[in-house]
Formats: C-alpha cells, sequence, structure tokens
C-alpha cells in the first residue's frame, strides 16, 4: 500500500496545501467527491483569511477530513528552533483534545 504525505494512496481524489499566513502548512486529503467539495470551499473561504493553523486543523476534524501538520520532526529542526518545536506541541496538544470531543 502506497502513501503521499502519510495518506493512504488507495482511494486518494486530491491533495490540498494550506501554506499562506499559517504557522505551519496544512495538507488535506479528500477520498470522496463530498470532501472534495468539502475543501473547495475551504479553500475559497481561506483566501478571504481568518484562518489559522489551529482553526484550520479543528475545521478539519469537524468535517472528519485527514489532514496532516507538515513540520520536519527531526532532532536538528528542535535544536535549530525550540520554540517552534514548543508551539508544534501545544497545538499537536489543542487538537488531540478537540479530537476526543
Amino acid at each position: 500500500m502506497k502513501q503521499i504525505l502519510n495518506f493512504n494512496e488507495e482511494g486518494l481524489k486530491g491533495l490540498h496545501f494550506f501554506t499562506e499566513h499559517l504557522n505551519f502548512p496544512i495538507v488535506a486529503a479528500s477520498y470522496s467527491d463530498w470532501e472534495k467539495q468539502q475543501l473547495s470551499y475551504l479553500e475559497h473561504n481561506f483566501q478571504s483569511g481568518g484562518f489559522t493553523t489551529t482553526s484550520l486543523c479543528q475545521w478539519c476534524i469537524h468535517h472528519h477530513i485527514q489532514y496532516r501538520i507538515v513540520y520536519p520532526l527531526s532532532i536538528s529542526s528542535i535544536f535549530r528552533n525550540p520554540y517552534k518545536y514548543m508551539k508544534y506541541l501545544q497545538l499537536k496538544q489543542i487538537l488531540n483534545k478537540a479530537a476526543m470531543q
């Protein structure tokens, strides 16, 4: 089974990249026409602004759309920018709580 950015390639209809004005880039995957349509709406609304990395991920969680935070998790990136790593861990904690609800 092949994977792209840790997404299962089987049935994958599209990848949607969100990078502008975010602390961490986000990639969302669509596996159905409904998910593809929802992500198209999100892309349109994303252009108007107002989204943060957290709100974008929470939107994906609430719509049951798979997403990935693009962050190079390595020892060198942690030592190079420990503050950003701390922010990444805080974001993951917030999103884990949101996913539990």
